[in-house]
């Protein structure tokens, strides 16, 4: 199958998604998110590791239960005491981050486009596959469906989301990124790490806000970084962006919208996703293409041991 062009993915993506909502069971996927009631881990890797992350953010407010994300091989090397259960956020649902993390004897539940056995399928239908290497819609379609678990299937303000306009004010240009994230955007923040990188934007660096103040502004005074801060309005950002002003030349500011966090972090992961296509354009790259195919085969078809 052809590769598509980013171009072309993002013509197609808010069509995707909401098809992928229409033709997904939800009210069988909805009813069994809420059977999960007790500690849980989540796990997801590439596109999947966003899913994952947001997963974990909605089954905190909405179950109101302890959620983690984490890698697959978080769960084969670290003590799985306190937790009950595990999701596993696959689109194929067949890779070795699945298999790993099923590896134990947690409750089993498979977050993905296929079911596989001896698991408790989230299963959603995405009719029209997308053909790219970094997701598009295969990122915000099961996010969306979370969405709408989480909002009780408020499509209207999904709709609403999916369809703002965003312009963005700068494209900072860099081999190297600092993100610079807080506790409300770090869905957002985990697309532009995973992005920048597999899209061959940059290198990326991810900062927790307060403990960039411990000494991590180095990284900038040696290498001439650009910034990426994800802005939460709190008494810690007016300070940080009022310094920055002066010490980053090269900065974007990405705001979110929404006073709840959980559909601030979907919204914010949106922006983030348009923002990383304008700066791929910016840059001359195309974030659906991979470009060294022959190592990129080598390592993406791995399926042995971890």
């Amino acid at each position: 199958m052809k590769e598509e062009t980013m171009e072309y993915c993002f013509q197609k993506l808010n069509s995707r998604i909401l098809s992928t909502v229409e033709h997904t069971d939800c009210d069988r996927l909805f009813e069994t998110l809420r059977t999960i009631q007790t500690p849980t881990l989540v796990t997801g890797v590439g596109g999947s590791s966003v899913v994952a992350e947001y997963c974990a953010k909605v089954l905190r407010r909405k179950n109101k239960i302890i959620a983690q994300a984490v890698f697959p091989r978080d769960l084969l090397n670290e003590s799985l005491t306190g937790y009950e259960n595990v999701v596993a956020c696959s689109y194929s649902g067949n890779n070795i981050g699945v298999r790993a993390s099923f590896e134990n004897k947690l409750n089993h539940y498979l977050f993905s486009a296929n079911e596989k056995d001896g698991s408790i399928p989230l299963n959603y239908n995405m009719q029209d596959e997308e053909i790219s290497f970094v997701s598009v819609a295969g990122t915000l379609a099961p996010m969306a469906l979370l969405f709408l678990y989480y909002t009780d299937g408020n499509v209207a303000l999904l709709k609403e989301i999916l369809n703002e306009k965003f312009v963005f004010d700068s494209l900072p240009q860099s081999e190297v990124y600092e993100i610079m994230r807080g506790g409300r955007n770090t869905t957002a923040a985990t697309i532009l790490e995973s992005t920048i990188v597999e899209g061959g934007i940059g290198s990326a660096v991810m900062h927790e806000k307060y403990n960039y103040c411990h000494g991590r502004c180095q990284l900038h005074t040696l290498h001439d970084s650009a910034l990426i801060y994800l802005d939460e309005k709190s008494e810690l950002d007016k300070l940080m962006k009022r310094e920055f002003d002066s010490f980053y030349e090269k900065k974007a500011v990405l705001s979110g919208k929404y006073e709840d966090e959980v559909i601030d972090d979907f919204y914010m992961t949106v922006k983030s996703l348009w923002f990383l296509k304008s700066l791929a354009e910016a840059k001359g790259r195309d974030l659906s293409l991979k470009r060294v195919k022959e190592i990129s085969e080598v390592f993406y078809t791995y399926r042995g041991g971890m």
